[in-house]
């Protein structure tokens, strides 16, 4: 996937686009947390407000937000981003979202529950590992098969190394 690159972090694309349309609607680089959710859950419709947190989280995870308290600060320059004309998240289901419902198909526990978990999870790693890996990690330990999607989310971590480093991942150009 193309990523852009701006002040020195390296921005998905989509992930850019919505991490910056709060703050592009609002002309503001600080928002409260729950106006930030609001405004992509509700105003965008893009997802339930658990899963605008865990975008969240990865946001801060990946340096484009840092949170304080009660507020959301742009750590990029959210104007700079340049969100497409009738610009709609996509609606495939991510490493994330399947690893939720596999953990909540073979156990019983809600959405919220599952996301609570993999944050106190992922807090207790000192959010060192990404949330789609905490989340699969949970499934492990709870003794669910995660085998295809651990290699999906290692695929995918193959190829994001590719992109930020220019260097080939595969162990035949390491020789």
């Amino acid at each position: 996937m193309h990523q852009t690159r701006l002040f020195g972090v390296c921005l998905d694309p989509e992930k850019a686009f919505l991490v910056a349309t709060p703050f592009k609607k609002r002309g503001k680089t600080s928002l409260k947390i729950s106006d930030f959710i609001f405004a992509l859950s509700l105003d965008l419709k893009w997802g339930p407000p658990e899963k605008v947190r865990a975008l969240l989280r990865e946001a801060e995870a990946e340096g484009m937000v840092k949170m304080e308290g009660d507020m959301v600060n742009a750590v990029f320059d959210a104007a700079a981003v340049e969100v497409p004309l009738g610009f709609k998240p996509s609606t495939e289901e991510g490493i994330l979202d399947q690893g939720i419902r596999l953990i909540t198909s073979h156990t019983g526990m809600s959405r919220k529950e599952v996301i609570a978990l993999a944050n106190e999870k992922q807090d207790s790693l000192k959010k060192l590992v990404e949330l789609d890996a905490v989340v699969l990690l949970i499934a492990r330990e709870m003794g669910i098969d995660v085998s295809e999607l651990a290699a999906s989310a290692y695929q995918n971590l193959l190829g994001r190394g590719k992109e930020e480093t220019g260097i080939s991942a595969s162990p035949e150009s390491q020789a």
